[in-house]
């Protein structure tokens, strides 16, 4: 039996689709003689129009994303009823004003080239001759997916035509079964376990009327709904998915030049959380919520075997929650492992600092943790059992390990008042330095959800969302039965208020790359440094029973508890002295206030704006002058220790105690490192300028321990403090432009070439990560991404160009592509290695 599983537009083309994966590996076990292909439609789409169109990623993206509006679904519904202007003015009217301009054309171009890209894929499936064509259906696919099966069976009507995925759960499924005869079966519901069991009815003729959750049709066509699964799938049924077509076609597609490929692994499905307390908006985990987990070493070791078979080391989990209990198993397995892994996670937000640092440790460096709201009050409405308090500690202690925060600001609650946002509008000038939400959206009433099941919670006139009308011809039954977003009466501020928490999100948004708050902790004292727009001080320095409040404040308290617990440990101070304390603070934007509990926001020093450098727009300031009145440079050639701060920050640094020891400028960079991490080095000059060979007499080694040791500084996020003379070829610049930009440049030039190196230097430009086996790298140094996989690299030798080796220790043919690939730089006799280890990674906004 052959079978073609289908991935549509408009699925991300970063991910593989874990259903497909899933679906892949079981049929393989299951059926020995079986032919399984995966057609990932979505890669091969963007081939195909950016030939006739042109689709840049961030078009992609916006079609990716824009399933709440319907636009993404419009696209296609032309393919679907063989229309390449299918209610083209009806949908320009519903979206008026909520999609922008030029993406509505776009979404035209894009609408008339439907049809024909489909007719184009569906000869492709038909011609290999499958005997079944499965299609996934998750969100924006269900038009693709629709117009595809169609044709499909219009020109081979032999072809057995299945639907699964997450547009079928309950309702959804048996509609879309009802309303569209070409669709053979559908699978609701989790389908691992139901798919295999239609396949063997299709192969042997049997009834598949037995098969939970699925959708069948009689001899007179028809559609009946088999009873949905009682019971969830345990763990042990989970089986590893095999991704094996989507990197083979990632690899040679256009989207690889466009996105980094990504790993979609499970450790879990549904909720701890929802379990307990369903949050009132969320529609996930429709069938079945009840949380099950794969046991930690198992969840490891198929994330490693993975990573080093696919040679792959971003990878996104699907799971809705961290399982709590993987704090105490699978994260020490993965920092144990000891790869540069890039994971995210969906996590709760009232983790603690200390358990964040872990998922730092083990790879896991974006997270999702539902914050939702800052008002405590609103968080209740929601039932998501935090505090606004609490959400706030987890956007600091976040900034202070570098984890990444994804996150969205939601409105429109039944009880909400504008007070609960009047609060948190007002504070957010102190928070603008803490990573903010994508934006402040008006909630979508979503099936499956409490506020779907429950009209007694405010929502009770329910109609489909009107994108649905317009983009599918069918009747309304089925049409409510098919939507999975509703339109209802809005709840909660008026539209004028919410239009100000909108400005003040895009005001915090806009402020977030200019915006440092920080503290840098002496033991005895601590010290804050502040740019943030809207307050006029620079720095603070906390003692005595204040440094006591403010350690305290790490966690929300209330002001009688914070003097109860002063008092417990010493301090005579009233009620007055804390009220005053507190008012001051205020005042200074330090702390953040609600539901009658206060939290200070100040993140430990990290260089956290340095993440943020994207383009000279927003790069920050580097430290001009601090060591004219310091001490003395040092001259070409120089070799002593480096100069080293707690902090970057000029006027912070020039502070007592802010001024570290020296640190041997040892010959082995990786040693100097871990030495500056001991001390916790936020900024470092080095003792004299950099002089770039251009001579067989020049100093080679000691310019190449410059560069070398500059790479790993940037690399590991630390600040660097240099001067460099390019020498004549002054264009080898862009060579180095991932390195932390100098200071200055001499030469013809220097100026301009220092500007033009700050406007091009971002965080991991160029950089390497290690896998079990191989070492990929990235490089945005000259424009478009370029991602190289090394296998099985020679350790011994890397070793050596990392700190820099004689150029006759290798052969010509052994480096000459490292040279020309600008991985490998030649200084006089000496190489030495471009890429900086990547251990940091920039914020998402």
């Amino acid at each position: 039996m052959h079978i073609t599983l289908v991935n549509m537009p408009w699925a991300s083309i970063d991910f593989p689709s874990l259903a497909l994966g899933i679906l892949k590996r079981r049929v393989a076990d299951e059926f020995e003689d079986s032919r399984v292909d995966v057609v990932h439609a979505n890669l091969d789409f963007l081939d195909w129009i950016t030939e006739r169109a042109g689709l840049t990623r961030a078009e992609y993206e916006f079609c990716w994303s824009s399933y709440f509006t319907g636009y993404s679904e419009w696209i296609f519904s032309s393919a679907l009823y063989d229309d390449p202007y299918w209610r083209n003015s009806e949908f320009a009217d519903l979206v008026l004003g909520t999609v922008p301009e030029p993406m509505l054309a776009k979404g035209r171009v894009l609408h008339a080239l439907a049809p024909e890209y489909v007719a184009y894929l569906v000869g492709r499936i038909i011609a290999d001759g499958p005997d079944v064509v499965a299609f996934s259906t998750t969100f924006a696919q269900n038009s693709a997916v629709l117009a595809a099966a169609r044709l499909v069976k219009r020109l081979a009507p032999h072809i057995t035509v299945v639907l699964g995925g997450g547009n079928c759960d309950g309702p959804q499924g048996a509609a879309l079964h009802r309303g569209f005869p070409f669709v053979d079966f559908v699978c609701r519901g989790e389908g691992e376990v139901a798919f295999t069991r239609l396949l063997a009815c299709v192969r042997d003729g049997a009834d598949p009327s037995g098969i939970p959750g699925l959708c069948w049709r009689d001899a007179q066509g028809t559609s009946h709904a088999n009873p949905m699964s009682a019971a969830p799938l345990p763990p042990s049924a989970l089986v590893t998915p095999d991704y094996t077509d989507y990197f083979e076609q990632h690899a040679a597609s256009r989207a690889g030049s466009l996105a980094e490929p990504h790993l979609v692994v499970e450790s879990s499905r549904g909720c701890w959380w929802g379990q307990k307390h369903h949050c009132t908006f969320c529609g996930l985990n429709g069938s079945f919520m009840e949380f099950r987990s794969k046991s930690p070493d198992r969840f490891v070791d198929e994330l490693l075997e993975m990573s080093e078979r696919h040679r792959v080391l971003n990878v996104a989990v699907a799971d809705n929650i961290l399982d709590m209990a993987y704090l105490r198993s699978a994260v020490p397995r993965l920092v144990e492992a000891g790869y540069d892994l890039r994971i995210s996670y969906e996590i709760k937000s009232n983790m603690r600092r200390e358990q964040l640092a872990s998922l730092i440790e083990a790879g896991i460096h974006y997270v999702q943790p539902g914050i939702e709201s800052l008002s405590g009050r609103v968080l209740g409405l929601m039932d998501k059992g935090v505090t606004g308090c609490q959400n706030v500690r987890m956007l600091r202690d976040a900034q202070s390990v570098g984890l990444g925060v994804v996150w969205n600001y939601l409105f429109g609650f039944p009880g909400e008042t504008e007070e609960d946002y009047d609060s948190v509008i007002r504070q957010l000038p102190a928070l603008q330095h803490l990573t903010p939400p994508d934006g402040a959206t008006r909630i979508a009433i979503e099936r499956f959800s409490p506020y779907f099941n429950r009209p007694e919670l405010g929502f009770g006139d329910l109609r489909p969302a009107a994108h649905y009308a317009v983009i599918y011809d069918l009747p309304e039954r089925d049409l409510h039965d098919m939507a999975y977003v509703f339109d209802a009466a809005h709840q909660g501020i008026s539209a004028v208020f919410a239009e100000r928490l909108q400005k003040a999100v895009d005001t915090w948004r806009g402020s977030y790359a200019h915006g440092r708050l920080t503290q840098c902790d002496l033991g005895d004292s601590v010290v804050l440094a502040n740019t943030r727009p809207g307050f006029d001080w620079r720095s603070m320095c906390i003692e005595g029973w204040e440094l006591s409040a403010f350690r305290l404040l790490e966690n929300p308290h209330t002001p009688q508890v914070l003097t109860r617990k002063l008092h417990a440990e010493g301090h005579a101070v009233t009620d007055e002295d804390v009220c005053r304390l507190i008012d001051r603070w205020r005042a200074h934007g330090v702390l953040f206030e609600d539901g009658g509990q206060i939290v200070h926001v100040v993140p430990v020093a990290a260089n956290q704006d340095l993440l943020r450098w994207v383009t000279a727009e927003n790069a920050p300031a580097l430290v001009p002058a601090l060591l004219a009145d310091d001490v003395p440079r040092g001259t070409s050639g120089d070799t002593s220790g480096l100069r080293c701060w707690r902090e970057r920050d000029s006027e912070v640094c020039g502070t007592s105690r802010m001024r570290l020891a020296d640190v041997p400028y040892d010959p082995v960079p990786a040693r100097t490192l871990s030495r500056l991490a001991e001390l916790d080095v936020q900024h470092v000059a080095l003792p004299g300028p950099v002089l770039l060979p251009h001579g067989p007499d020049d100093d080679a080694e000691n310019a190449v321990r410059a560069l070398a040791h500059v790479r790993e500084m940037t690399g590991h996020g630390i600040s660097v403090d240099w001067d460099v003379d390019l020498g004549p070829d002054t264009e080898r610049w862009r060579l180095f432009s991932h390195l932390h930009p100098p200071r200055t440049v001499a030469g013809p030039g220097g100026d301009a070439i220092a500007e033009q190196w700050r406007a091009a230097f971002h965080t991991n430009k160029c950089g390497y990560r290690r896998g079990k086996g191989f070492i990929e790298i990235n490089d945005h140094r000259h424009g478009a991404q370029r991602r190289i996989v090394m296998g099985n690299p020679n350790e011994g030798k890397l070793s050596a160009l990392l700190a820099g080796a004689p150029v006759a220790d290798f052969r010509p043919e052994e480096i000459a592509g490292f040279l020309r690939a600008g991985l490998v730089h030649r200084a006089g006799s000496l190489l030495w290695w471009l890429p900086s280890r990547i251990r940091r990674w920039p914020g998402v906004v």
